[in-house]
């Protein structure tokens, strides 16, 4: 099954997952991610979060609320232009919004912050913590752009279980996540124990 095909697949079994499941399922993900980032070293500053479209997880709600109880900032990506990377603004609740390049919701105003710690919605993922998204190489190159400018940053790929494949054939530009977390648990990718 080529990169496609798979992201066709995963978009489907995603889809077909009962509302009801759906939300058993996002508050299983948010206690996961919100284990992972207490055990993360303390380092402040801002997490970016993500708008959930296309039936990904849902999980902005509870990071605001975790966030704002411990004085970290939220931050949500903006896709400004086509093969660039991704740039994140401030968010709250009640933010004002604006579209982006592809009509999602995303803070308005012009200011832009560096998150120590990103989640990144998954279409498919595997054991080695490659993902596929929605195929425009966004995330891949926010992560490159990070690691260019010598910031840290976690990736945490966040996405369904049953959207796991055995390999997602990752090309030359592809990075790994940090960390998986899906309603199963949280793993650390193969790729990233091997660093």
């Amino acid at each position: 099954m080529n990169r496609v095909e798979m992201r066709r697949s995963a978009l489907a079994r995603r889809e077909a997952i009962a509302p009801e499941v759906r939300r058993r399922w996002d508050d299983l993900i948010w206690r996961a991610v919100a284990g992972l980032l207490e055990s993360l070293p303390e380092e402040g500053g801002w997490v970016g979060g993500f708008w959930a479209v296309r039936t990904e997880p849902d999980v902005l709600a509870s990071l605001w609320g975790w966030a704002e109880g411990r004085g970290i900032g939220v931050a949500l990506p903006v896709a400004l232009r086509k093969a660039a990377p991704l740039v994140f603004r401030p968010w709250s609740p009640g933010s004002p919004m604006t579209r982006d390049l592809f009509g999602l919701p995303v803070p308005a105003g012009e200011e832009h912050v560096w998150p120590v710690v990103l989640l990144v919605p998954l279409v498919a993922f595997d054991a080695a913590g490659y993902r596929i998204g929605y195929g425009g190489g966004f995330y891949d190159r926010t992560l490159a752009a990070y690691r260019a400018a010598g910031r840290p940053v976690t990736a945490i790929g966040v996405g369904y279980e049953c959207t796991r494949v055995p390999d997602t054939h990752p090309e030359a530009h592809d990075v790994p996540m940090d960390w998986i977390v899906t309603e199963a648990g949280v793993f650390q990718p193969a790729a990233r124990k091997r660093e």
